[in-house]
């Protein structure tokens, strides 16, 4: 049997924990890389997961466009305002933690 990573990607995003710690897990990567892509994949997958983008973006009072381009890295720099409109669309605010290295 041969499972494609997006059909198991699909399945485990059904899961609200796994939701979770996807966001936290690619949001960690962003702090330390700076590669924003994967954070804001990660939250399309988590909306997509949940409901259409479309409608997201209607419950959120945003601009679909604007959060598609979001979404997708072609805003390179959306506001924390707007990020943190995203998170708690999904039920989720950002925290600050200390870093292990430091």
């Amino acid at each position: 049997m041969n499972i494609k990573f997006d059909d198991y990607l699909n399945k485990e995003l059904q899961n609200p924990e796994f939701q979770r710690e996807w966001i936290r897990q690619t949001l960690i990567e962003y702090a330390q890389d700076g590669d924003y892509i994967e954070f804001f994949r990660a939250l399309e997958q988590v909306i997509k997961a949940r409901t259409t983008v479309s409608k997201f973006a209607e419950d959120v009072g945003m601009n679909r466009v604007q959060l598609v381009d979001i979404l997708h890295g072609r805003t390179k720099t959306p506001s924390l305002v707007t990020i943190n409109k995203i998170l708690g669309g999904l039920g989720y605010t950002i925290s600050v933690d200390k870093l292990q290295s430091a």
